[in-house]
């Protein structure tokens, strides 16, 4: 064998004793991907309903806008479109501004889920879109 690679040769002890991970690695990396996998299985339909809100909005945008629309008819179709939706939100999560092009509609809510005992996971959502009469 040549003498320079004769340093960098492997014994046969040192070879066996490297397998690669072991039971305590393993355990701790499944322990750590079940809570983020878990974090994740509960805050996804959080988001999925938010992105149904956006749509919503957006939706409600592009055909209100100027059609001289009102708080109250601006409510009305947010009822309407929230329940064929099945989007629940608490009342006073929406809030209905009039600005000088038109109205202004805003909504801000928290999801809450429930994680492990007493831990909670906490998403606060905000959206707005801009009604012009």
């Amino acid at each position: 064998m040549e003498s320079y690679r004769k340093g960098y040769r492997m014994s046969g002890a040192k070879r066996g004793r490297q397998r690669g991970i072991t039971v305590i690695g393993f355990l701790i990396l499944a322990i750590l991907f079940g809570v983020v996998g878990l974090a994740g299985i509960k805050v996804t339909p959080m988001y999925i309903n938010n992105m149904r809100l956006g749509a919503v909005l957006t939706d409600m945008q592009r055909e209100m806008s100027g059609k001289g629309a009102t708080p109250q008819s601006i409510r009305y179709d947010l009822a309407k479109r929230f329940s064929v939706e099945d989007i629940n939100l608490p009342t006073d999560a929406i809030k209905i501004n009039q600005t000088n092009a038109g109205f202004s509609v805003r909504i801000t809510y928290e999801n809450r889920a429930p994680y492990v005992a007493d831990v909670y996971l906490v998403v606060a959502f905000d959206k707005q879109v801009e009604i012009r009469r």
